[in-house]
């Protein structure tokens, strides 16, 4: 009997993924204990000019895509257009979920702490959502696909390079527009290994996911 995976389905779990991966990030920046590696650059730009998190983070991915198109170049797929309707909704959701936690920003260190350590659970929880759908991806992870592919590398080894490299480029854009260094904290440092760390441990649970998302 052949089986084949129901849009609809795929479609829900993607939307309650980009949602949960929208929220997660803001729940784990709103303690003020930094950002996850692949928000940091965009978090940054808030403090330096008047748009919102989740505008900078749908203008900078909008960069990564056109970054992807030149590295990729001929081989670059029209259907990669898709990641902007993904970052867009992504950046919704987490300007949403910065409007609905700037209600209560702890003021004890490990309530915050404990705050961005949900936001990462929920972060983690939105990324399996997306793999498990596997419609699309998101600018920053397509660019750093495009990058393991022409350099022929480890796509976990090109990831953590970009992740360093933003960060670094998010400090220094920090310093030279607003002269201190606002956004990055030792939060950053949890977020980057505390996530890498749930999704590993949530994608075999999360397999469960993906076969209600298969019809007969």
């Amino acid at each position: 009997m052949k089986y084949r995976f129901s849009k609809r389905k795929r479609l829900l779990c993607f939307m309650v993924g980009m949602a949960l991966c929208g929220f997660g990030v803001a729940l784990s920046t709103r303690p003020e204990l930094g950002t996850s590696p692949i928000s940091s650059l965009p978090y940054v730009m808030t403090f330096i000019a008047p748009l919102s998190f989740g505008v900078w983070t749908i203008l900078i991915n909008v960069l990564f895509l056109i970054a992807q198109a030149l590295i990729l170049r001929k081989d670059f797929k029209l259907h990669y257009l898709t990641q902007i309707i993904a970052v867009s909704i992504f950046g919704f959701f987490i300007d949403l979920g910065m409007w609905c936690s700037h209600f209560y920003v702890p003021e004890n260190y490990l309530l915050r702490l404990g705050e961005q350590l949900l936001g990462c659970l929920i972060l983690s929880a939105g990324i399996c959502c997306e793999l498990a759908a596997d419609l699309t991806y998101l600018p920053g992870e397509g660019l750093v696909k495009a990058v393991a592919t022409c350099c022929k590398c480890n796509f976990g080894i090109v990831k953590i390079g970009f992740d360093v490299t933003l960060v670094v480029l998010a400090v220094a854009v920090s310093f030279l527009g607003a002269g201190s260094i606002n956004g990055i904290r030792e939060g950053t440092l949890v977020a980057a290994v505390v996530v890498g760390f749930l999704v590993r441990l949530m994608h075999g649970p999360f397999r469960v996911v993906r076969k209600t998302l298969v019809k007969a």
